[in-house]
């Protein structure tokens, strides 16, 4: 039995088999209990979900869980991970918990837990209820009267609303114009259409009926194909796709051109540095960063930093230096400057939406800020995740493809954090040549780790 729970983005597995069947669960939410409701009297934790089949069963022997430790749970029904992050901190509750796999399919699922200051828990309390759960040793168990109750109010999402449309002051920024939104029959499934018409547009929503099994179906992270079509097809203005939880947004220009998070980061870092707001004049970004983003900073006088992959690590790092501005090329985009804590695909649409009417210019003119380097990721599924300089034929491949591309070629090897996937990166000026090198380190991968 594994010992680590917890990876880059809370817990992930496939549904109904370890860690997530519906025993275990309830152990999780006792350990959850015991670690972040010691000394605290009848504590919230508030819990939300994607779309996902399995999401009720994992809610309910979770909330079990934590009700046999004395918590009060408040459930929110289906709300993207972003409502929740906010609401913990607006209700003062003493946790709140996200049951998504994001962007993966809809056999996976998940647990996100986020702390009462709306930011994801520390690797200390993670450590420590990971400890609790797989030990199997008895919990302390509070008095009859103490064990706590479930409430259900699906109305308390509307605070979150309220804090999106506030965040433009309820001026119809998107006045005249016409957004195409892919929902991926996830979490923003009815909100974002309705926030987005709220603001003036005219919204064309594709994947937004969701049935418990076709979340992401047909999802690509970088290049939504279907969302590019639709914008093209129906002359829109721009287009949008979130994630299955909502925490991600990547954008398709008015010319059809694929605008992911470097380029968002490149626009809003900007936009923030224009009016004197951009803290510490540094983006936080990971070693995934296209190196156009890199270069379209430092032609502003902005700094970038990079983090190990992750937006937990993006988010600790803007934390630590008081930053304002941080994101992934994946979408992850996050932003202090309106007192929130996590990634958001929507609030996201909305500051782009925002410099956009400010600075009356389309997307495309926006993105032209930044140039972005050939890059190609190849993923290859493996059966374990052991330290990739253990193997001398994977350094190697490495290496020669470091020498036959030269010292201009960004490599990366690395683990997928939610998968069992070797991922190489490599970032160049010939893409047929990185395309060549890429395909020949994950052949080596294939082969080595067995």
């Amino acid at each position: 039995m594994s010992d680590k729970l917890f990876g880059t983005d809370g817990i992930r597995g496939i549904a109904n088999q370890f860690p997530l069947t519906p025993e275990f669960v309830t152990r999780l939410g006792r350990a959850i209990g015991e670690v972040l409701g010691r000394d605290a009297h009848k504590p919230i934790a508030l819990i939300g979900r994607d779309t996902r089949a399995s999401g009720t069963m994992i809610e309910n022997a979770l909330a079990a869980g934590l009700m046999a430790q004395g918590f009060d749970t408040l459930h929110l029904g289906i709300v993207p991970t972003p409502a929740v992050a906010f609401l913990t901190r607006a209700l003062n509750a003493r946790c709140g918990i996200v049951i998504s796999a994001s962007h993966n399919p809809f056999d996976y699922n998940g647990i996100k837990v986020f702390g009462a200051d709306g930011f994801k828990i520390p690797d200390a309390a993670e450590e420590h209820i990971e400890a609790l759960a797989l030990e199997h040793t008895p919990l302390e168990r509070p008095i009859i009267a103490s064990i706590g109750q479930r409430h259900d109010d699906t109305r308390a999402v509307n605070a979150y609303t309220d804090f999106l449309l506030n965040t433009t002051a309820r001026q119809p920024i998107l006045r005249g114009k016409r957004v195409v939104l892919d929902c991926n029959n996830g979490a923003t499934f009815e909100l974002a259409p309705r926030v987005l018409r709220e603001l003036g547009a005219e919204v064309i929503a594709l994947n937004h009926q969701p049935d418990g099994i076709n979340i992401n179906h047909g999802y690509h992270a970088l290049e939504p194909q279907l969302l590019r079509d639709t914008v093209l097809h129906t002359r829109a203005d721009f287009g949008v796709q979130f994630d299955g939880d909502g925490d991600r947004a990547v954008f398709v220009d008015e010319r059809g051109n694929f605008v992911d998070g470097d380029f968002v980061l490149a626009i809003l870092a900007r936009d923030l540095h224009a009016r004197g707001v951009l803290n510490g004049n540094a983006v936080i970004s990971t070693v995934m960063a296209n190196l156009g983003l890199e270069e379209s900073l430092a032609t502003i006088g902005v700094t970038m930093e990079r983090t190990p992959v992750g937006d937990r690590w993006v988010t600790e790092r803007m934390r630590t230096i008081g930053g304002m501005l941080g994101g992934e090329q994946s979408g992850h985009i996050i932003l202090f400057d309106g007192g929130h804590t996590t990634g958001d695909g929507l609030y996201t649409t909305l500051r782009l939406a925002q410099v956009m009417a400010r600075r009356g210019e389309t997307l495309a003119q926006l993105a032209a800020c930044m140039t972005r380097y050939p890059q190609v990721l190849v993923n290859v599924r493996v059966p374990r995740k052991p330290p990739l300089d253990e193997f001398p034929p994977i350094q190697d491949a490495i290496a020669r493809a470091q020498r036959a591309l030269g010292d201009s070629a960004r490599i990366l090897v690395r683990y997928s954090g939610t998968e069992n996937l070797a991922r190489v990166m490599i970032e160049g000026k010939d893409a047929h040549a990185i395309e060549r090198e890429a395909n020949a380190i994950a052949q080596v991968i294939q082969e080595t780790i067995t």
